[in-house]
């Protein structure tokens, strides 16, 4: 009887974890834009002080490839915001597939059946906690931002018109609550 529990525990945090992809990939839309590539400039810091790292989405910098999948460094703001969900939700749904035919492998062992059911629940976990932050960012009044949320590490891209100190203070108290991740652990990148 406890082989059939199991199974239903199974069941059910895969269909919450493919209920919480789809409902990502409806909020976030699903337009084929093209991503830019979000280069980080650093600057001397005192040790501790909150900061925003500027990436300039404009500029003469040369495309990766001509494919299709290519990153672009001369595309708009809006269309890095859309690339980047898109190709998130790609990575995650390629590692969902390869967790499910873990699960579904009659050769797996328990162990690993295991494994596979606590890594689905990292992956839902982490796109609850990436969708709220960045809904909770878009409050306080920027106008675009995308949170990627792996290895106990946060990197934010906050599409802003003004950097400021205070910016990076709010975003990184947002993630931090909803993430539980230290500030020190936290990288925001900004693009205009």
């Amino acid at each position: 009887m406890t082989m059939g529990k199991r199974q239903l525990v199974l069941a059910a945090l895969i269909v919450a974890l493919g209920a919480a992809v789809y409902l990502n990939w409806q909020f976030s839309g699903n337009n084929q834009l093209l991503a830019t590539n979000a280069v980080t400039s650093t600057a001397d810091h005192e040790f501790g002080e909150a900061q925003l790292a500027d990436a300039p989405v404009s500029g003469s910098s040369k495309a990766a490839s001509s494919s299709s999948s290519a990153v672009q460094a001369n595309a708009p703001a809006s269309t890095y915001f859309s690339e980047a969900r898109l190709s998130r939700q790609k990575s995650r749904d390629t590692a969902v597939e390869l967790l499910e035919k873990v699960l579904t492998d009659a050769k797996s062992n328990d162990a690993a059946k295991k494994d596979a059911v606590a890594q689905a629940a990292v992956i839902a976990q982490n796109t609850l906690k990436e969708s709220n932050a960045e809904n909770l960012i878009k409050a306080k009044g920027f106008s675009d931002c995308v949170v990627f949320l792996q290895n106990a590490e946060c990197n934010v891209v906050v599409k802003t018109t003004d950097s400021n100190q205070n910016n990076a203070i709010v975003i990184k108290d947002i993630v931090s609550g909803q993430s539980g991740i230290s500030y020190d652990k936290i990288k925001i990148v900004e693009v205009k």
